[in-house]
């Protein structure tokens, strides 16, 4: 029982006029409340009254304080949204399988589709480049046999690719090539040089502008092959891909690109001339035949080739894996377009990362067994403008929306 015109016996309860000091009824001495807190008759009373609020206060502010840091630390990490990226990144943990069971934290980043291959081409620029690039190459958007041969060169220079589409640099592009801030950029199959370097001079201040797009799609390769020689010295292995199938040249672009392999075309089962004579001129004494059945006079050939091209791609990857590629920093990008893919791979290279493609929203078979076995190995998962694959084991392999 309370009131606020007496005061209450904490011995019998009984109601006191306001002012007593000793119970009327019990004799007990009474504590009164002034403003709803109970008057203690002694100053040491008060004092472990106060102390004990002292204390009450201090230890709520302390829980508030550590949930306070415990959300900010742990929990709002574990989903992070970069709306100026267009990508989102999830933290999870993976659990070992040895003798010892050790949980390592694996990070999951998901690319989101842009308005078209451009946007997404520079929503990746973003995430593999955040801090901007010393170089950059501008490559066609819609054109696979131009592109492919540019991954090794955007590598070696140390920065991304961007797709360019016919009419040359549109505003969104312009935008992320000025947050790049390159100083040397390299064209490769584009359709416009000239009206694509005035752009560039008055998006940069002064940029060293190369243009690399030769007659055909083979002699580019050859141009690009020889500005990597120029730059690295040497080149000790070149890539041969068909012109006409990406799958194939889009899974060994990162170790090609990581190793500074220039990547050259092959004409269905022939080699154009254009490919042959970069060859003689670079002095190649060792290839890497991929998806084609080519014949190349030298004696260090090694060839990967199986019945179709996502088994001939999951081949090179274990090829790749024996040449210090790792799925550390593992990439899944569609395998039914070329342009998402190739937009990752100068970034990956750099990790020298793995490249896993899908079809039709899913990972088939041979691309999926590698994923399956090596997902404990994976720390950083990054999937590109793929919103429906599931990535657990326990699920289906992958949907698509």
């Amino acid at each position: 029982m309370k009131s606020t015109k007496g005061v209450v016996c904490r011995a019998c309860r009984g109601l006191n006029q306001p002012g007593s000091e000793f119970c009327w009824f019990c004799g007990a001495p009474l504590r009164r409340r002034w403003f709803g807190f109970a008057e203690r008759r002694t100053t040491g009373g008060w004092v472990v009254f106060g102390l004990k609020w002292i204390i009450g206060i201090a230890a709520v502010v302390a829980v508030a304080g550590g949930l306070y840091y415990a959300v900010d630390r742990y929990l709002l990490p574990l989903f992070e949204e970069d709306t100026t990226t267009g990508t989102s990144i999830v933290r999870t943990t993976t659990t070992g399988t040895d003798a010892t069971t050790t949980t390592l934290a694996r990070t999951d980043r998901t690319v989101r589709a842009g308005a078209d291959r451009y946007a997404t081409a520079a929503a990746i620029s973003k995430l593999g480049f955040p801090e901007g690039a010393p170089a950059l190459v501008l490559v066609a958007g819609n054109d696979y046999a131009q592109a492919i041969s540019a991954a090794p060169l955007a590598a070696a220079y140390g920065g991304p690719m961007l797709l360019v589409p016919p009419e040359g640099i549109r505003d969104d592009i312009s935008a992320e090539i000025e947050r790049l801030s390159p100083s040397l950029v390299f064209l490769v199959g584009v359709s416009k040089p000239r009206t694509v370097t005035q752009q560039l001079e008055e998006i940069l201040d002064e940029p060293a502008v190369t243009n690399l797009t030769g007659d055909d799609a083979y002699e580019t390769a050859a141009l690009i092959a020889e500005q990597l020689n120029s730059e690295l010295e040497s080149v000790p292995k070149v890539v041969i891909v068909p012109s006409d199938s990406f799958v194939e040249g889009l899974a060994v672009a990162p170790l090609a690109a990581a190793e500074g392999w220039p990547i050259l075309l092959a004409s269905g089962d022939d080699l154009p001339r254009a490919t042959s004579r970069a060859m003689e001129k670079l002095e190649v004494e060792s290839v890497l035949m991929v998806g084609t059945g080519a014949e190349v006079d030298l004696d260090d050939v090694e060839r990967r080739m199986e019945d179709d091209s996502f088994g001939t791609a999951a081949s090179v990857i274990e090829y790749a894996d024996t040449q210090g590629m790792s799925y550390l920093h593992t990439v899944i990008a569609t395998g039914d377009a070329f342009p998402d893919a190739l937009a990752a791979v100068p970034y990956l290279a750099l990790d020298k990362g793995i490249l896993l493609l899908t079809h039709e929203g899913q990972l088939p078979p041979p691309m999926l067994s590698l994923y399956t076995e090596n997902l404990e190995a994976i720390r950083t998962l990054d999937v590109i403008a793929l919103p429906g694959l599931q990535t657990e084991p326990a699920g289906p392999s992958g949907t698509a929306e």
